[in-house]
């Protein structure tokens, strides 16, 4: 429908498209049209609003008695302006649960639609100014009850659902752990019939499979890692044994030092170096030879002689 012809239907604020015999809601043209917060769609021929009639937000009063509808878009309760709604003479059994979101809704009239038991006790007969207000009120109370059980009903399957996955992780992770248990032998299983091939490989070339050599080729084997570890022992030791003699080569460097300095008393090296730290290294050892020995008397012989 041209936006002019709809202009022309436009008086103040309200726009009268009743008797059109409309099939579908010209939305495109409406939305420009802001000023038309009356909206008139009765005694048409719609069986649904499209999903985009939802974006009229500029809606106060609609009509949309005497049609064929069998339901309302999802997203009905985005016409949150919305005042009075008359839905009189459809095929309505039902109200989508956005319809709850209604908060401005004032006046609303559902006779004569083949509604459900809970909606059609809470909308009543409707035959009055009145009885359409009441309607409203009871309506939205009802749909928001319904809401919040739906949401309920919602969130305990979401719990169920949360449950069994974490269920079915847990079992996964048993089957998981099973199988690494089973490979962990399988390969303990395979590696000590390497052993024993080894084993009896060893033995056919001496010569001899009796039965204790066959045992001890075997443990043989098994101490390999032993040995691998002896090794590493003996690696420190060897170790040791360097520092030691690093140690003894130090000290007779000292003495070698001493010696030739107390022998060269003119050399200038011994009196610039060697001799003050001498003196130090003197002092130092008497002062903790002092101590030591203060320190058994103190102590240490008169616990044990007491």
């Amino acid at each position: 429908m041209p936006k002019e012809s709809l202009r022309e239907k436009l008086e103040g604020n309200e726009l009268d498209l009743s008797l059109s015999n409309l099939d579908t809601v010209p939305v495109k043209e409406l939305a420009l049209l802001p000023k038309a917060t009356h909206l008139d769609l009765s005694c048409n021929q719609l069986t649904v609003l499209p999903d985009a009639f939802c974006t009229l937000t500029h809606l106060i009063k609609l009509d949309l008695s005497k049609n064929s509808l069998t339901e309302l878009p999802q997203d009905f309760g985005q016409l949150e302006n919305l005042q009075q709604l008359d839905l009189l003479g459809n095929s309505l059994r039902t109200l989508p649960r956005s319809f709850c979101m209604l908060r401005k809704l004032r006046w609303l009239d559902l006779k004569d639609n083949p509604l459900e038991e809970g909606l059609k006790k809470n909308a009543g007969d409707c035959l009055d100014e009145s009885q359409c207000r009441k309607c409203a009120t009871r309506i939205l109370m009802y749909m928001t009850d319904l809401d919040e059980q739906l949401e309920k009903q919602s969130q305990l399957k979401k719990q169920r659902k949360e449950k069994e996955e974490a269920k079915k992780k847990q079992k996964e992770e048993r089957e998981r752990q099973q199988k690494r248990q089973e490979k962990k032998a399988e390969k303990e299983r395979r590696r000590r019939e390497h052993e024993a091939r080894r084993a009896q490989e060893i033995l056919a070339q001496n010569g001899d499979t009796s039965d204790e050599e066959f045992n001890a080729a075997r443990e043989k084997i098994k101490t390999n890692g032993g040995v691998k570890r002896k090794k590493v022992t003996v690696g420190w030791s060897c170790a040791m044994l360097v520092f030691f003699l690093v140690a003894v080569l130090f000290s007779a460097l000292l003495v070698a030092i001493d010696f030739h300095c107390n022998a060269h008393s003119n050399d200038e090296n011994c009196k610039l170096h060697w001799r003050p730290v001498r003196s130090q290294a003197i002092t130092i050892a008497e002062t903790a030879k002092s101590r030591i020995v203060n320190f058994y008397h103190s102590h240490i012989e008169s616990f044990l002689f007491k």
